[in-house]
């Protein structure tokens, strides 16, 4: 970890709320658990927190399997705008009456997947079901669904990457290393290879295809997040906006640009 940041922020790990400047994550106690009255939520932004990564990759992999299987664009869009008016409100009520029986509760059913920023902030989910809704409703829906497996695989992917391995590489101004972008961009890769194998087969359009969608992916992680310097003063990467909205929506409309160059994979 670079000296001049904050402990309670990893460069690599921005999946969440975004952080106002000069604001800081709630206190931890000597044994890790948050001095908060709520609920026993001990994991910053600089931890690992596997459980969260694995939650995080698990419900964006459903949702895109939802939109791809299961429901048209339609009705898709209906239910999840429930859900996020839904999410939306209920995350108001938690931040509008914080003392609340049902604040503390559900800071204490989430505590297992929550950061200690999310005490005092909106959950990182609501801006990741906006970007969700985001893409089914304007790109196409291949474009859609691998804006949103970037999002929930290739950010987390990225995200440990960084945290486990980035002292060892190169990082960049917004503290983001080069282990994490190539985490993110495997990831990427990957995902876009595997849903493209099914109808196109292995060729040399579908390993370019791959690639571009890898680089996009991984770049739009690299341009997000947000440094908290030590002396309370932070520093945001060019898209200084939540990753979890930006990544999906900048890295669905590069991708959208780039496979009207390749309009046989682009017909699936």
């Amino acid at each position: 970890e670079s000296s001049r940041m904050a402990s309670g922020k990893g460069p690599d790990d921005m999946a969440g709320g975004p952080r106002s400047r000069g604001s800081a994550e709630p206190k931890e106690t000597k044994g890790g658990a948050v001095a908060n009255g709520h609920a026993n939520i001990t994991k910053g932004r600089k931890s690992l927190h596997l459980l969260r990564k694995v939650f995080h990759a698990l419900a964006g992999v459903a949702l895109a399997s939802v939109y791809e299987v299961m429901l048209d664009r339609r009705t898709t869009l209906k239910v999840f705008g429930v859900m996020l008016v839904a999410l939306g409100g209920a995350e108001s009520f938690r931040m509008v009456f914080p003392q609340s029986v049902f604040a503390r509760l559900s800071l204490s059913m989430t505590s297992a997947l929550a950061r200690t920023y999310e005490i005092h902030h909106m959950s990182g989910m609501l801006f990741f079901l906006t970007g969700v809704i985001f893409c089914i409703y304007f790109y196409p829906k291949n474009v859609a669904i691998l804006a949103i497996l970037y999002l929930s695989v290739g950010d987390p992917c990225a995200s440990a990457c960084g945290i486990r391995w980035g002292h060892h590489s190169m990082r960049f101004s917004n503290g983001k290393s080069l282990v994490g972008f190539c985490g993110g961009f495997a990831a990427c890769f990957g995902c876009t290879l595997a849903y493209f194998w099914q109808s196109h087969g292995p060729s040399a359009q579908l390993v370019a295809v791959s690639l571009l969608g890898g680089l996009v992916g991984a770049t739009t992680e690299l341009l997000c997040g947000r440094v908290l310097y030590s002396d309370g003063e932070t520093k945001g990467g060019p898209i200084d906006i939540d990753d979890n909205l930006a990544v999906p929506i900048f890295s669905g409309g590069l991708f959208w640009a780039a496979l009207s160059l390749f309009p046989e994979v682009a017909h699936y």
